[in-house]
């Protein structure tokens, strides 16, 4: 049975990067649900799926995520604010990698049930605040989900090294040992699955950052030939 459907382009701009996409997953109607049914991969619907905090990667800036909660932030925005300034935002889990400081079981950014100023993440309510995009303030992982990528290095044929990416649905494998442990309710069950638009058009801003407009462009232009083509293969979480 075939699983997936993949479609890989060549940078425009770079013929030693190239891009493999899962094709099923961003023709899929996918959208997130927090707040609109997501029960939370702990239990806790409030919390979403930031019950571990939110890795930093190569991406993020942490000195500049400290910044915001000094300056931008406060405590009628942040309901964790007082315990960032006086504990930190960060810490590290058993292997050295480096996320949000997890408080009450949840990332501190994320507000709980009946905080005045909103529940869910306190950089989100900032940026609607300031009618900017939350991509602008969040940390890497946060606002790629459900995306995900993946960054190989191959030889090319003429010997040169080809840095291939792959950008494909964020699955509970990809957490590493512990994501068999929590309900992945993005893709566990047809909860998400209820989207008016394919996952492609919907996530627009996000994947013209991670690919850069020129790639997109031509990605979408394949995506909107491939809808009214042979019947698709339906986005399946593999087990």
């Amino acid at each position: 049975m075939i699983d997936r459907e993949w479609v890989t382009l060549t940078d425009p701009n770079d013929d030693l990067r190239r891009y493999t996409f899962d094709v099923s997953f961003l023709l899929s109607d996918y959208t997130c649900v927090y707040g609109r049914g997501c029960k939370g991969i702990t239990g806790r619907p409030v919390i979403g799926c930031c019950a571990h905090g939110a890795y930093l990667n190569e991406d993020d800036d942490a000195a500049e995520l400290e910044r915001i909660v000094r300056e931008d932030l406060d405590p009628d925005t942040m309901q964790f604010h007082r315990s960032a300034l006086r504990k930190g935002l960060f810490e590290e889990d058993d292997e050295g990698d480096v996320h949000t400081r997890v408080v009450e079981g949840g990332c501190l950014f994320a507000n709980r049930e009946g905080f005045a100023a909103g529940e869910g993440c306190a950089l989100h309510h900032l940026a609607v605040r300031r009618g900017e995009d939350p991509m602008t303030y969040k940390p890497t992982v946060c606002w790629q989900v459900p995306l995900h990528r993946t960054i190989d290095e191959k030889v090319g044929n003429d010997g040169r090294t080809v840095e291939v990416h792959a950008i494909a649905a964020f699955e509970r494998g990809d957490w590493g040992d512990g994501g068999a442990d929590f309900r992945w309710w993005c893709f566990d069950d047809a909860t998400a699955f209820v989207g008016e638009q394919p996952l492609f058009r919907t996530m627009e801003r996000e994947l013209r950052l991670m690919v850069g407009d020129e790639v997109y462009d031509e990605l979408a232009g394949y995506l909107e030939e491939r809808i009214d083509a042979a019947p698709r293969i339906p986005f399946l979480p593999i087990v």
